[in-house]
């Protein structure tokens, strides 16, 4: 059956994400948005014209998440959710920085900029299910603070680490599940360790953050 704006299984999809976050935190009603979508300017399209990114405010911490990339592919009879997850940053130094800073901050430009990426890679899911913890890295500088970016302007990431006791997969989603894809910036060290070891330094850095914080924003 063809998917379009009006189809119940979308809003539907749209609560039950809003579910999950409210149960971490309280969220912002307003969405991070461009006046123009970045489709229209060349940037990857996301499954329907929605891209925005939303702030969750546990206690003592801040998230800003991806919206719109696990949305049905809309036009289509594609039976899927999107690019099947949505992701996040967690920064616990930006706690109650109120919602224009946030916009200008660093999170929200690594966030968008990892957004557009898996945007453009059509998802993460093989990788994820192969290999659990992945990393990649970014050019970064001007964005992430100088002593958390290598002397070529790039910083390392951990995509998927996963905080204790807390499910990163929406399983009841109305078309499939999705995943909750957390993205946890590294200091040049580990990104050399990254670039010289590859898969096994992962997975050290990856058994060093399996603490309940392990995951969050250390800058």
């Amino acid at each position: 059956m063809r998917i379009d704006e009006n189809d119940p299984r979308v809003a539907a999809g749209h609560a039950r994400l809003d579910a999950y976050r409210s149960a971490i935190g309280p969220c912002d009603v307003d969405l991070i948005s461009d006046l123009v979508n970045p489709m229209f300017q060349g940037k990857p399209a996301w499954p329907n014209t929605r891209q925005a990114d939303r702030i969750v405010r546990p206690a003592g911490s801040l998230v800003i998440a991806s919206d719109g990339l696990s949305d049905p592919f809309v036009g289509t009879e594609f039976p899927e959710q999107g690019f099947g997850c949505e992701v996040y940053i967690a920064a616990p130094q930006l706690a109650g920085a109120d919602f224009e800073s946030l916009k200008a901050s660093w999170a929200f430009s690594v966030v968008e900029n990892f957004a557009m990426t898996v945007a453009k890679w059509g998802g993460l899911q093989p990788s994820l299910q192969r290999h659990g913890v992945v990393s990649t890295e970014f050019p970064m500088r001007g964005v992430l603070p100088d002593h958390m970016v290598a002397s070529d302007g790039a910083a390392g990431f951990l995509i998927n680490l996963t905080p204790p006791g807390r499910s990163l997969r929406i399983e009841d989603m109305p078309l499939a599940p999705i995943d909750i894809v957390a993205l946890t910036p590294l200091p040049p060290c580990d990104l050399e360790r990254l670039r010289s070891a590859g898969a096994a330094a992962r997975g050290e850095l990856a058994a060093g953050r399996c603490g309940p914080d392990g995951h969050v924003s250390r800058i």
